[in-house]
This record gives structure tokens, C-alpha cells and sequence, in this order.
């Protein structure tokens, strides 16, 4: 990690510790690098970073700003948690991110029944076959990606630009509620289940049974968000 990116994080930190509250003005930049132990360049490299990412409000000649939550990047993950520890809800950017995956994936893997290429079938099987092997050597860390990888290709095989341009964006942050989430043997188990139903479904080039196997995955994968929320609280 870059020392920039350290430096971000204990900013960070701070804001989620309620250090640097929400719209106060931070100190000066030089008063910051000097504690941190820090150039004013890397100092200045990780603003500018946080400022990209919404969390703060630059104001040249003036000192910068801690932004509301509000005007923070919503597919960051490391904010999104803090988000969500500074609403006292801690959930609700779960909650909101599975509602869009819902609507986007459902509506999508409709589309790809129709829409989806010889080349893509085989791709969605080899992705199945490899979280199948994942499952099988309890290996938390292939199946994740085996995972990832089957999701995305249903995206592509909708064959719709705007659909993948909306989704393209989610796919970090859904990365990590993964990664949460697979610890579980049971809820891999589960995922695998589903993709099986969902590649079927594609093959028969079934729209109906597409869109009902991929909804019943999006409540089971809800279901398994709230159930690993609640055991780590």
C-alpha cells in the first residue's frame, strides 16, 4: 500500500471515529503532515483522493472540508461501512445495494435467455464447474471469483450497454459482501445450487424460468447478508 493511501485511511479513520466530524473544517494541511510524519505532497496526493471519493469538500485557499455522508461515492465499500456506522444503520447500504443487484440481475438474466451466444453457455458452465471444485476443496477465495465471474457473464449475454454500464460500477462493492458472506459452507452451497437452476433455465433459453431461478438466488444471497450481519454484530 502506498503511503498516500495509509495516509487516506487514517483520515478516514479519524472521520469514522468522529475525530474530524462530519462538515468540520479539517486543520491546515501543513499541521496535518507535520503529525502524520508526512510530506505535504503525499498529504495533498491523499486529499485529493478523499476528495474524488466525496469525502471531503476541497476549497482552495481555505481550509477543506469533511462532506455529508450524502455526496460520498455509494459502490465504495470502505465508505459505504463507515456510511453506515455515522447513520447508526449499518445495514442500509446493504439493504439499498442487493434492492439495485436485484433489479438489475433479474431483469438482465430475462434478457440474456434470449439473447445469450453458444460461447457464453460454455463460459457459465466453466465458471459453475470451477465453484463446484472451489466448494469441494472448502476454498472460500476461488468460489468468490467463479462466482463473480458467472454473474458477469449473464450481464454480458443481456447484450445490453446501458445494463452493463450500471452494473460495472457495483462490482467492488459487491465483491466484498461476497467475500463476507462465503465464509459460510452453507451459503456456498446454496450459491451453487442456484447458479445451477440459473444455467439451466439459460440453456432451455427460458425467460420465465430464468427470471424466477435468478430471483430466488437474489433472495437466498439477501437472506445470507442479513444472517452473516447479525453473527458478526
Amino acid at each position: 500500500m502506498k503511503l498516500a493511501e495509509k495516509v487516506s485511511d487514517i483520515i478516514l479513520d479519524r472521520i469514522a471515529s468522529g475525530y474530524y466530524s462530519i462538515g468540520q473544517l479539517m486543520p491546515a494541511e501543513n499541521e496535518i503532515a507535520e503529525e502524520l510524519e508526512v510530506s505535504r505532497l503525499t498529504l495533498r496526493e491523499s486529499i485529493k483522493n478523499l476528495a474524488a471519493r466525496g469525502v471531503l469538500e476541497v476549497r482552495h485557499g481555505k481550509r477543506n472540508r469533511v462532506a455529508s455522508p450524502e455526496q460520498w461515492s455509494v459502490v465504495d465499500p470502505q465508505l459505504a461501512q463507515i456510511r453506515g456506522k455515522l447513520t447508526g444503520d449499518p445495514i442500509a447500504w446493504i439493504t439499498q445495494l442487493m434492492e439495485a443487484r436485484h433489479i438489475i440481475e433479474v431483469g438482465a438474466s430475462e434478457l440474456a435467455a434470449t439473447r445469450i451466444t453458444d460461447e457464453q453457455l460454455e463460459e457459465l458452465e466453466h465458471s459453475l464447474q470451477s465453484m463446484r471444485e472451489a466448494n469441494e476443496n472448502h476454498d472460500s477465495t476461488a468460489s468468490v471469483t467463479a462466482d463473480m465471474i458467472f454473474h458477469r457473464t449473464i450481464i454480458k449475454a443481456a447484450n445490453n450497454e446501458y445494463i452493463s454500464a450500471t452494473y460495472a460500477p457495483l462490482e467492488e462493492i459487491l465483491e466484498t459482501v461476497r467475500r463476507t458472506t462465503s465464509s459460510s459452507p452453507e451459503v456456498r452451497a446454496d450459491a451453487e445450487h442456484w447458479h445451477s437452476e440459473i444455467y439451466a433455465a439459460l440453456v432451455a433459453r427460458s425467460p420465465q424460468k430464468t427470471r424466477d431461478a435468478m430471483r430466488s438466488h437474489m433472495s437466498q444471497t439477501l437472506s445470507a447478508v442479513y444472517t452473516t450481519h447479525k453473527e458478526n454484530q
